[in-house]
């Protein structure tokens, strides 16, 4: 059975994934609804196969306990309604070895379909880790089948012991004969002692045989399975060696036969194959990506060549002619642009770019380091997928997803593109259920079709998580299809001059009420710190309060910038941010008032934080966005008082008194200098006005004035008077 869309197996992923368990990227009401399943108990690893050959495919998984300590097999299938367990069943310990402090745990583990006959089967591995050994050696490697019985139950059927310190597993038919073959690969690195063997074992009535093995440093370069030659089978295609020795290891008369060629590498350094499709081997050397054929018993030909801009994730999209080769360029790099896919043929002529899907931008630009360095401290794996969508044929058409966008071979450009979802942190695994119309996804590991690593250990906190979601749930983009709403508590939205929305909160703080699909992640970001937090089956509430600094004082108002990242369980996202301020001052207000010539009435004017309500007198006054108002008031003819009060959206509140009068504001008169000038105006009025005493005419001698009068006349005459 050919894969000609194999990627290659790298060496130090191989022996990344067996040190580490296979992990190489860490990762209102009722929630809202979705039709995503999550699996329960951690699991770390997870294939997809028709066990019962009924047409449809199970998810057939490795799960362990808390601690690591044991590892189970379990399987679950779609009965038409929903998805159902078939049980679990303990993975057999392998043989002990014979210095047993060398063992430790549970041993190592790892699940791989192949192809028997037609049907597919599925083996589970178990082997004795060598824990003092830096390269992860193994020893007596045991086989079982998975097996469902006729109840429906599941079942391991041992098969064979293999002595095999094997860390890697392949199911290839390099034969042509239908029936896939056990491939097996050991490794060991070290100054002076890199070496890897490989081993091909054929099924042969109940039991692995082998037909090939050679040890050989070449075969740590990496391998490609796929037919490259024109002739039926899976060829070994080797990744060149530093002198340019490009090696094939393939069947011909009845067993495997390699043969060599010269590749100009045009530098010192290595190269690696990319894949294999439609009899054209693709190269990615250091500077350049070359195409080449190499039918079987002729020489190597360069069909075309195509320079390299930078370090780029390559993948090749089918098996035809009609395949297509991606690059993906810019994402290697923290503060990089955003990666674009660049699409060409098998020639390597160019067909067109397909840009990052806008919804998953804002992803790229967190996961790559511009949001900030504290997001790289998560466990939860903020990448948005790129590569195969393993299992799933759309139209008859395997797919491919870059950056949100799902592309396929085919249309008048030679290929089809269109947004879906981001699947951020989220590896397809292959699909399952009634017409393959489900997804099973992984938030820990993923593989190339057809292969295995052995995997022991714990996973990555947050990590380990199984999600199965219908495909046409997934062909929707994010912000179609995953349902996420927030609640402000203690905090308002209001918008600024000349600017978007913006945040007001209390001084102390605000919450979030977030409403998502039960088991999605919620990331709060407030400053430099990051939490997670996952949803249950109640909208969750998170809190995102003021950063402490030494400068940070009480009663002062402080800036923030605050980013909510939900994540769906089958790995679809939206964001959220806000810019705003913790409110810990009073609002301010500021108002005068001026009279209305004639009127019963008055005029303020005056200015508000803005955002801030502005209330006279129990009315309300419309305010501009700058917190500018202008208002008219009632106004007696006597003086009054009017309360104006500034209140902010959280409730706060600033009071100030202004007095107004009507008709005519009498009040700012000059009332000393008019009440000076209008005595002074009374009193020459009165000197004018007042009759004096004037001289008798007939008086001759009288002049008019007075005289002096003798005291004893004055007496006389009161005398006289009497």
């Amino acid at each position: 059975m050919a894969r000609p869309d194999a990627r290659p197996d790298w060496p130090a992923i191989s022996i990344a994934l067996a040190l580490v368990g296979a992990v190489l990227m860490p990762s209102g009401a009722s929630a809202a609804e979705d039709a995503t399943l999550v699996l329960p108990e951690t699991t770390i690893g997870a294939v997809t196969a028709d066990l019962d050959g009924d047409g449809e495919r199970e998810i057939i998984r490795i799960i362990e306990d808390d601690g690591g300590s044991a590892h189970a097999v379990d399987a679950w299938s779609h009965d038409g309604r929903a998805w159902s367990s078939h049980g679990s069943t303990p993975i057999p310990p392998p043989t002990p070895l014979d210095e047993p402090s060398t063992a430790g745990g549970p041993g190592a583990v790892a699940l791989l379909p192949l192809t028997v006959a037609g049907r597919d089967r599925v083996l589970a591995f178990s082997a004795v880790l060598d824990r003092n050994d830096p390269n992860g050696a193994t020893c007596c490697l045991t086989l079982s089948e998975v097996r469902l019985s006729a109840g429906g139950r599941l079942e391991l059927a041992l098969i064979q012991r293999i002595d095999s310190a094997a860390q890697s597993f392949h199911a290839a038919d390099v034969d042509g004969d239908g029936t896939d073959e056990l491939v097996l690969q050991a490794f060991r690195f070290g100054i002076g002692d890199e070496e890897s063997t490989v081993t091909v074992l054929r099924w042969v009535d109940s039991g692995f045989e082998p037909i090939f093995e050679e040890t050989d440093a070449r075969w740590l370069q990496g391998f490609t399975l796929a037919e490259s030659d024109g002739v039926a089978g899976d060829d070994f295609v080797l990744a060149p060696t530093t002198d340019g020795s490009l090696r094939r290891v393939a069947w011909a008369d009845g067993k495997l036969q390699a043969d060599e060629a010269r590749v100009d590498l045009g530098g010192p350094d290595g190269a690696w194959v990319a894949g294999v499709a439609d009899g054209t081997i693709l190269l990615s050397l250091v500077n350049e990506t070359r195409a080449v054929r190499w039918p079987r018993g002729e020489d190597l030909v360069t069909v075309s060549s195509l320079p390299m801009r930078t370090y780029s994730g390559m993948y090749l999209l089918g098996d035809g002619p009609d395949a297509l080769v991606a690059l993906q360029d810019g994402f290697l790099f923290e503060g990089g642009d955003d990666p674009t896919v660049s699409l060409h043929d098998l020639d390597l002529e160019p067909l067109g770019e397909v840009s990052v899907n806008p919804a998953t931008e804002q992803f790229w630009s967190i996961a790559t380091g511009r949001a900030g360095q504290a997001w790289n401290t998560l466990s939860r794996n903020l990448h948005p997928y790129t590569g195969p969508l393993e299992g799933v044929r759309l139209d008859d058409r395997p797919a491919f997803v870059a950056s949100g966008m799902l592309v396929q071979a085919g249309g008048p450009d030679g290929y089809e593109a269109r947004p879906m979802a981001s699947l951020i942190g989220m590896m397809p695994i292959g699909s399952a259920g009634p017409d393959d119309s489900w997804v099973v996804l992984s938030d820990t590991f993923g593989v190339a079709s057809g292969s295995a690593y052995l995997i022991w250990g714990g996973v990555p906190f947050g990590s380990g998580r199984l999600s199965v979601a219908p495909v046409d749930q997934l062909l929707r983009p994010d912000d179609e299809a995953l349902s996420v709403s927030y609640e402000l508590q203690n905090a308002v939205e209001i918008a600024g001059p000349g600017s978007g929305a913006s945040l007001l909160a209390d001084g102390e703080g605000f919450g979030v009420a977030v409403t998502a699909p039960a088991r999605s992640t919620v990331l709060v970001a407030n400053d430099r710190s990051v939490t997670e937090h996952t949803v249950a089956d109640e909208p969750l509430v998170v809190d995102i309060v003021p950063r402490s600094t030494r400068k940070d004082k009480q009663g002062e108002d402080q800036e923030f910038e605050a980013t909510i990242v939900v994540i769906g369980p089958d790995g679809r996202g939206t964001t959220a941010e806000w810019r705003g301020t913790f409110v810990r001052e009073l609002p301010e207000i500021t108002v005068a008032a001026t009279t209305d010539a004639l009127a019963l009435s008055a005029t303020l004017e005056g200015r508000a934080t803005p955002g801030s309500q502005v209330l006279a007198n129990g009315g309300l006054i419309p305010t501009g966005a700058d917190g500018r108002f202008e208002a008219t008031v009632d106004a007696p003819i006597w003086p009054s008082q009017v309360t104006v009060i500034a209140r902010d959206p959280l409730g706060n509140t600033a009071t100030e008194l202004v007095e107004v009068v009507g008709v005519a504001d009498y009040r700012g008169l000059p009332w000393t200098s008019m009440v000076v000038a209008a005595t002074i105006i009374v009193g020459v009025v009165l000197y004018v006005r007042t009759p004096k005493r004037r001289a008798d005419p007939s008086t001759p001698d009288g002049d008019g004035r007075l005289e002096e009068l003798e005291l004893d006349a004055i007496d006389g005459i009161e005398t006289g008077g009497r």
